[in-house]
């Protein structure tokens, strides 16, 4: 067993974790095996919080839809994931596409030569993506993953849009600050309080999505210009990933304001040590997990209930080691040595 503290005399090391990296006098933060097991053995008690990936994984419909069609293809992840807050069934895998449907009474219905002999007539060729009146339709991907926003250019949209970011991003940062607060109250044995945890680290939660969609939306205008931004977007979203993943974990284990949350997470990616290991194992597990879990969402509906019940325990596994770590991380760095936690 993992002690109930950090730095407790008591206890046996993880299998699998260095003798050297349980030293209660090594000023160095523990390992990502040491606090995955110090998570397995605390699993009973954080079982509970697994109904938010479960819940959040059933609440897109859509996805759930095409897992469950028998007809689908085959999709295979590989999801190179950072540490997050919030990780659920989307994270690691993608719904196989719906099955190609053809209607066959466009057949010989007039088609100009040289024209698609199976096109819908009444959705001209080169109308997709766009709605009637010209306008383009893009879907905006949000930090709670598996979660879309369809947005259209021109007139009375943005109002739509701004009401529809803010609902959203008022929701998550409910969600996430009582789940990563909850996950840090159990680990250290403490009785979780919702309402204090929405009081305490809501805020903060709701400014951090803002942040990140408002991110987003300002590479949209030059995405639609040309494409070639995504190529440079992709590569710049894993440098910042890594520098400030710790961010969102340091606002409840340091009560850090958004700011500074930045400024540690920034200075604890530059010294890199534990804190680019530890990215690496999370990266890595979630590589292996991504190519299981899309397997199985990809065969059919038995298999999309043998995704989902494995990849509720595995985000809520990943997501409490990460507030584990960042927890020890704070507290090494801090106190130049390890002590006890609450």
């Amino acid at each position: 067993m993992v002690p109930d503290t950090f730095g407790s005399d008591g206890g046996t090391p993880p299998p699998g974790t260095p003798t050297g990296d349980d030293d209660s006098n090594d000023p160095r933060p523990r390992s990502f095996w040491w606090h995955v097991s110090r998570v397995v053995d605390r699993f009973p008690g954080l079982l509970p919080f697994a109904l938010v990936p479960l819940l959040t994984s059933l609440s897109q419909v859509e996805n759930v839809r095409r897992a469950l069609d028998p007809a689908a293809g085959v999709s295979v992840n590989f999801e190179f994931a950072l540490p997050t807050p919030f990780l659920d069934l989307w994270t690691f895998a993608d719904p196989p596409d719906p099955p190609a449907r053809i209607d066959r009474r466009a057949v010989g219905g007039g088609s100009s030569p040289g024209g698609d002999p199976f096109a819908d007539p009444t959705h001209p060729t080169g109308s997709a993506g766009t709605t009637g009146s010209g306008d383009t339709e893009l879907t905006v991907e949000t930090p709670l993953q598996g979660v879309g926003i369809a947005i259209e250019s021109g007139g009375a949209a943005g109002v739509w849009i701004a009401i529809a970011l803010f609902a959203y991003a008022a929701i998550a940062a409910i969600i996430v600050a009582v789940y990563v607060g909850g996950l840090d109250s159990r680990l250290r044995g403490e009785r979780v309080a919702l309402l204090a945890c929405v009081r305490e680290y809501a805020l903060r939660f709701f400014l951090y999505t803002l942040l990140l969609v408002g991110a987003v939306l300002l590479l949209v205008p030059f995405a639609l210009l040309t494409p070639a931004v995504l190529l440079v977007a992709i590569p710049a979203a894993v440098v910042l990933g890594y520098l400030f993943y710790a961010a969102p974990f340091l606002f409840v284990v340091a009560d850090a304001s958004v700011v500074e949350a930045f400024r540690r997470s920034y200075g604890f990616a530059i010294d890199g040590g534990p804190y680019l290991s530890f990215a690496l194992w999370h990266v890595t597990v979630a590589v292996v997990g991504s190519l299981v879990l899309s397997l199985f969402v990809s065969a059919g509906p038995v298999g999309f209930l043998f995704a989902l019940v494995l990849a509720a325990p595995l985000s809520l596994a990943l997501t409490a080691a990460s507030v584990s770590f960042v927890r020890d991380l704070v507290e090494t760095k801090t106190e130049g040595c390890r002590r006890p936690t609450k």
